[in-house]
């Protein structure tokens, strides 16, 4: 993950307002991207001609490349072009090991928290469907079966905290990540991939931003480990890819 901070600077009194609106209409199009995670836009106490807009993005390459090389881009742009002149940085940061969230921490699993394994089979139902009628990615799926929505509803029940019926019947991890070998996808497909698991999640998972947000970073993690191992041809030992990986709120879990 890539964090982007913006900072303005508003001197006239009667333009923050017309940034505010800029910054609500340009958010439909940060919301509307697989590659940014989070954003918001604060306002300056001590100095309020000082706003900071704070982006996370999954990568700066996706921010630079994917994000501003797509389809989105260019309406954010022109809701903000009248203030492109009032900012005074715009920079890209690494997060540090030091953080923490104030208040009562999250007790329930993703599994509990997305709705169970029901939730999970509707998620992946509608994604397949998209996927399936995509031009990207429909070429990598030409050996679909019905079954495999189900495998991977379950396969994400035990990733997000749920039953390890995956584990016990389906191979584990060394079974999923072997379904994967000689694909070759390519970063157009994960970024695809990545678009239309979003649209998937919009629609399927509750209005809770924190927890859509940590579900696409898991799978924007495990695509990338996905494609990877795509490129070695079928049947490559992968030795011993480890037990299959667990995600909580912060991420991977040992």
């Amino acid at each position: 993950m890539t964090l982007e901070y913006i900072r303005y600077r508003i001197s006239a009194p009667e333009r923050r307002a017309a940034f505010e609106r800029a910054y609500t209409d340009a958010a439909a199009w940060l919301d509307a991207s697989p590659y940014c995670l989070g954003y918001d836009l604060s306002h300056g106490v001590e100095e309020p001609e000082r706003y900071v807009l704070r982006i996370e993005w999954t990568s700066q390459e996706d921010h630079e490349k994917g994000f501003r090389g797509g389809p989105h881009f260019p309406p954010f742009l022109e809701s903000v072009r009248p203030f492109i002149g009032d900012i005074e940085e715009m920079r890209h940061y690494a997060p540090t090991p030091v953080h923490g969230s104030a208040g009562t921490p999250r007790q329930e699993t993703l599994f509990e928290a997305v709705g169970g394994e029901d939730a999970l089979r509707r998620l992946s139902g509608t994604f397949y469907t998209l996927v399936l009628a995509d031009p990207v990615l429909a070429p990598v799926f030409t050996a679909f079966t019905p079954e495999h929505r189900e495998h991977v509803a379950v396969w994400l029940a035990e990733v997000f905290g749920g039953p390890a019926d995956f584990t016990e019947r389906l191979g584990g991890h060394q079974a999923l990540l072997r379904s994967h070998l000689g694909l070759s996808i390519t970063e157009e497909q994960r970024a695809r991939w990545m678009e239309l698991m979003d649209q998937a999640v919009r629609r399927e998972l509750p209005e809770d931003a924190r927890l859509r947000r940590t579900v696409l970073e898991y799978f924007d993690w495990g695509t990338r480990i996905a494609r990877g191992v795509s490129q070695s041809p079928a049947g490559t030992d992968l030795g011993d890819p480890g037990p299959t990986p667990r995600w909580g709120w912060d991420g991977e879990r040992a």
